[in-house]
């Protein structure tokens, strides 16, 4: 869009250059390429995102339950907004944000649906639940050295468990079949839609939600060439379908 400053994005870097890792970051990445909002990437390593938000005073985006105590966690993506000088934390808050400070350019919260995907953001985080642990062994294979380090750390902190438990052979069975399981349950939620996307032919953020998930499998998972057949290939053309909006190189 003419006349408009990039806005800044914070996302995290993996071992390929200038490919995104994280699912979360990248609904943001997905939400300003459908916009086409201009924007330029600013790569923070997983230690580096506590002293950013304490440089500018942001509060907490979650809390977690670490060792049965709530603990505040600071998360990426951010935006700055240099047009409104604004910092924007949580990927649905910028969703909303987006929405509200560009109405001109299309909506990925459309026709008042704000409340319905924060609700199936909630279903989606649930059906996924079983397999986290799954997820981040696999998941931190691509991250960079300082963040892999950090990373390994603070998940076993959050799950209390040792690193080595979190995907040993004798669980993949088990933990495949969760996975499994999750896609079933989205493929159902996905089946009542009249289009490819869950609001019909045109993408939402919850499309993004879920696109973010099954890239970070294509990227990460060994289970990926099993994972992109189930549902009747229905995650590998979701991925297919929402490439086009994973802008990399800005």
């Amino acid at each position: 869009m003419s006349g408009l400053k990039p806005i800044i994005f914070y996302d995290i870097p993996c071992v390929v250059q200038g490919q995104p890792w994280s699912p979360n970051t990248m609904k943001t990445r997905y939400c300003l390429t459908f916009k086409g909002l201009p924007f330029q990437t600013v790569w923070l390593e997983f230690p580096d995102i506590k002293p950013f938000y304490e440089q500018h005073s942001l509060a907490p985006t979650t809390l977690l339950d670490i060792k049965g105590n709530p603990t505040p966690v600071d998360t990426l993506p951010i935006i700055m907004d240099p047009n409104t000088n604004r910092l924007i934390t949580d990927s649905f808050t910028i969703a909303q944000y987006l929405d509200e400070q560009y109405p001109d350019t299309p909506k990925v919260l459309p026709n008042n649906t704000a409340a319905l995907v924060h609700v199936f953001q909630t279903a989606f985080h649930n059906a996924m639940m079983d397999a986290s642990l799954l997820a981040c062994f696999r998941g931190v294979q691509k991250l960079n050295p300082v963040s892999k380090e950090y990373y390994i750390r603070t998940r076993g902190e959050q799950f209390g468990i040792p690193w080595e438990q979190f995907a040993s052979p004798e669980k993949r069975e088990q933990q495949v079949n969760a996975l499994r399981a999750a896609c079933d349950t989205m493929d159902g939620w996905y089946a009542t839609s009249s289009g490819q996307f869950i609001l019909g032919d045109t993408p939402c953020f919850a499309d993004f939600m879920v696109a973010g998930l099954y890239k970070w499998i294509q990227y990460c998972f060994e289970e990926w060439e099993e994972v992109k057949i189930w549902n009747g290939g229905r995650w590998r053309r979701l991925v297919e379908a929402t490439d086009r909006y994973l802008d990399c190189s800005k």
